[in-house]
């Protein structure tokens, strides 16, 4: 073995230590989010505002942590779109789960 081989090891060893490696998902925290332009909300405010049952069956059909993102969308697609004048609900929103 000539002198070479052992600065080489030992500066292979060193690069190897010094390199950056994804966590394990396994020990990852969980980074649940909302895309953007979306606001994380939990069902029973989004149900005391009266969107009840659809922010329930959202979350259930997800990940069931009793909370959904919420964007809200205009005043005007509620009279338009969904109910007569006034409003039935505060805000009208499209829901993901988180």
């Amino acid at each position: 073995m000539s002198k070479r081989s052992p600065v080489v090891l030992v500066a292979l060893g060193l690069l190897v230590a010094m390199m950056p490696f994804p966590s394990s998902p396994a020990f990852a925290d969980p980074q649940p989010g909302c895309p953007p332009g979306y606001e994380l909300r939990s069902v029973a405010s989004l149900a005391a505002a009266g969107n009840a049952p659809v922010p329930g069956l959202v979350d259930t059909a997800g990940n069931a942590d009793r909370y959904v993102c919420a964007h809200a969308l205009p005043d005007a697609v509620c009279v338009a779109k969904v109910h007569p004048e006034p409003c039935l609900v505060e805000t009208v929103y499209v829901f993901n789960d988180n």
